[in-house]
């Protein structure tokens, strides 16, 4: 496969907010979170805006807004994963020009097409839009909770698992005739992970960088598209694992936590490298224990055992998890292995 032309047009700097009114045609619609307002509250002022802060990630929910809301001429998303996916589906929905500005890294739903919803409970991507720009304000990113641009190592160090998930499915003859395993795109992947794992303390620390890895990594996002829309080189039972834990506690969580466990968990049982990726997640500071994603390990262990019937239900890609059980005693290895990495 040839070299992806990824990414949507970026554009790194400061002071890039308090720019938007020049160029976005008003009024026009930030989609954003109730924290937020002191960013968009001081470089907005004036503006003719207005300020829609989201509330659900519901599909069904989102419909019933869209309803009720006025007519703008363009829509800006202003924050993390569920802000910029909320303002791609109510940009694609009014046919509308969208323009995102990341306020941490915590995921790489800004170089998405698709808007990652909830629908009936389960993870839907839908929709299709393309960003004028996307701008990076790297004062703002630097003063968002650290954890929140840590968090964003979830979304490329995922590619590991996800690639080892598609040769396995390839192996086992059962890898999906529209994603046949393809050497070339999973090795490009695979460079970004050896990016972030070259750079976990400029990530840490968040030097230019840092975040420079950081993104390059997140942009990959987008060739889920330019694959054809496959998934399968930058997702797998990691991403699962996630699901399922939201799924039996019912819990939303940051991104790269239960992303990075399920990283260790598929690197466990594929028995390729999951020693490094835990000290990786470590050394960056993504704590991937259940108390300080506010669940126990009697949550993960149910997530974990029941994830072969899950993931069968769910209808994902085919991966180790549909074929190899994962039991209380193995759950208990992987308990004793992360707290004793986090000491």
């Amino acid at each position: 496969m040839n070299q992806i032309d990824y990414g949507f047009p970026t554009v790194l700097g400061r002071n890039l907010i308090a720019e938007l009114p020049a160029f976005v045609h008003a009024p026009f619609l930030v989609v954003t979170m109730d924290d937020l307002a002191p960013i968009y509250e001081r470089a907005l002022s004036g503006s003719e805006m207005i300020v829609y802060t989201v509330r659900s990630i519901d599909e069904a929910d989102l419909r019933r807004d869209l309803e009720e809301l006025p007519r703008v001429e363009a829509i800006v998303g202003l924050g993390g994963g569920q802000a910029l996916d909320v303002a791609k589906y109510l940009a694609w929905r009014r046919r509308l020009p969208l323009f995102q500005v990341p306020t941490a890294l915590s995921v790489n739903a800004v170089y998405g097409h698709r808007a990652g919803l909830r629908v009936d409970g389960k993870v839907r991507y839908m929709g299709w839009t393309i960003p004028e720009s996307v701008f990076i304000d790297l004062d703002v990113i630097r003063s968002a909770p650290p954890q929140l641009n840590y968090s964003g190592i979830g979304d490329v160090l995922c590619f590991h698992t996800g690639v080892l998930d598609w040769k396995y499915a390839a192996a086992q003859g059962k890898c999906e005739s529209k994603w046949p395993y393809d050497p070339a795109l999973a090795a490009q992947s695979l460079s970004k992970v050896e990016a972030v794992l070259d750079a976990t303390g400029d990530i840490r620390d968040l030097t230019d960088n840092g975040i420079e890895v950081l993104l390059d990594g997140l942009k990959w996002g987008t060739s889920y598209h330019g694959a054809g829309w496959n998934p399968r080189h930058i997702e797998g039972i990691e991403h699962f694992v996630f699901y399922a834990l939201e799924h039996y506690t019912g819990r939303k969580f940051l991104h790269g936590q239960p992303v990075c466990l399920g990283l260790f968990v598929g690197a466990v049982l594929h028995d390729v490298r999951p020693d490094e990726m835990l000290q990786a997640v470590r050394a960056v500071g993504v704590d991937i224990r259940p108390a300080a994603m506010r669940i126990t390990w009697d949550d993960v262990e149910t997530a974990l055992t029941h994830l072969q019937d899950f993931v069968h239900e769910a209808g994902l890609w085919h991966s180790i998890a549909h074929d190899q059980p994962i039991t209380a005693t193995e759950v208990a290895e992987i308990r004793d292995r992360v707290e004793a990495a986090y000491g």
